[in-house]
């Protein structure tokens, strides 16, 4: 985006251009830079078939005739575009001298004089190339214009937010206790984990006696076989789950050293594979989850010990107004991720960014016209950019 500087540079390029445009009738222009472009075309076509067949060596009778064929082609053309000249200059959309610049041209071409006819047509290159510059720069006047009210957009949504922040009341009372209900819940998941690796670290055989809401154990006629297996071979009931589950892996061999009784082990204890090995991985499952919407859960967290107790009575305390309480915790959250976002601005520098981006809009919209009775492509353009700029 230009400063001050750069736009009147870019304002003075625009009406340099413009003034050695306007030597040239406003009705007329148009239909010249047409006829040019046009005429550019042929030009640069006959050129092409022309060295085509003069480095073609030898070439094959249809290479030739395709030329042949080119070439006439390219001829229709020229006394096509000659008559198009003549129409434009009857209907007095031509000077005299840019019809005769033009007709002069299409006959060097018909001979062909390519040379010559491209030095004739340096005229209509450099009104063709000016032309360009004039648009590029009525472009580039209009996209700094959009590229302004743009920032002057950001600037004014910015300034809004501020003073919309500034009138944002907050429930503070709802805020803490919400806060207070997150910390108390927190404290639960770390009694939920110290729970879970102790159940880890108990030998199975003390394992299989306890009971937890959402442990599933083995049927009792298994219950029991396993709790004999584990008084016969101590050794495995001392094991923790991790160490047992993996004897499941072992050959009948390595497990012979260990239990003479590999039948029974695998029947008995490998039987109940997946009990063990739930157990074993329950910190990836929702087992004791801590939900304050699950009764038997909360209740067996305030069986744990007197900071869990008292950790589950605040939960459902605070718990009574929780959707309102959560609410005004979030949005008082999303309002000062917003602060800040915006501490970087202030009300006085965003107002003095605006007022800038105002006057430099200014600037861009005061094409002054040229001096002269007509009011040429000048006042048009200052339409244009000021309806780009809206």
């Amino acid at each position: 985006m230009l400063d001050e500087k750069g736009i009147a540079e870019l304002k003075r390029t625009y009406q340099d251009l413009g003034k050695r445009l306007e030597k040239i009738d406003k009705k007329q222009l148009p239909i010249i830079i047409r006829l040019a472009e046009r005429l550019k075309e042929l030009l640069e076509d006959i050129e092409l078939v022309r060295d085509k067949d003069k480095n073609t060596w030898n070439p094959a009778f249809t290479t030739r005739m395709r030329l042949a064929k080119k070439g006439v082609e390219l001829y229709k053309d020229l006394v096509q575009f000659e008559k198009d000249v003549a129409a434009e200059f009857e209907k007095g959309n031509l000077s005299v001298d840019a019809g005769k610049r033009l007709i002069s041209i299409v006959k060097l071409l018909k001979d062909p004089q390519v040379v010559p006819a491209r030095k004739e047509f340096e005229y209509f290159d450099e009104l063709l190339d000016l032309k360009r510059r004039y648009d590029a720069a009525a472009e580039e006047l209009a996209e700094q214009g959009r590229a302004l009210r743009r920032e002057r957009n950001r600037l004014e949504r910015l300034l809004a937010d501020l003073s919309a922040l500034e009138n944002e009341r907050v429930d503070q009372e709802k805020v803490r206790a919400y806060a207070e209900l997150l910390e108390n819940l927190q404290a639960l998941q770390k009694v939920r984990a110290d729970y879970l690796d102790s159940l880890l670290s108990k030998p199975v055989a003390e394992l299989i006696g306890l009971e937890n809401p959402g442990l599933e154990l083995p049927p009792k006629e298994e219950l029991a076989g396993l709790k004999k297996f584990f008084s016969d071979y101590p050794e495995f009931g001392r094991c923790d789950v991790v160490k047992l589950c993996e004897f499941f892996g072992y050959s009948e061999k390595k497990l012979s050293h260990l239990c003479p009784e590999t039948t029974r082990f695998r029947r008995v204890v490998a039987g109940n594979k997946s009990f063990f090995e739930s157990i074993r991985f329950l910190k990836q499952t929702a087992f004791l989850k801590v939900d304050d919407s699950d009764g038997a859960v909360m209740d067996f967290y305030a069986r744990q010990g007197e900071a869990a107790q008292k950790a589950v009575e605040r939960i459902r305390e605070l718990a009574k107004d929780r959707q309102s309480a959560r609410e005004e915790y979030e949005r008082s959250r999303q309002l000062e991720k917003r602060r800040g976002e915006l501490s970087a601005y202030s009300k006085k520098e965003l107002e003095a960014g605006m007022a800038e981006a105002d006057r430099l809009l200014g600037l861009l919209e005061s094409v002054p016209q040229p001096s002269g009775e007509r009011p040429g492509i000048f006042s048009a353009f200052g339409s244009i950019l000021r309806k780009a700029l809206t």
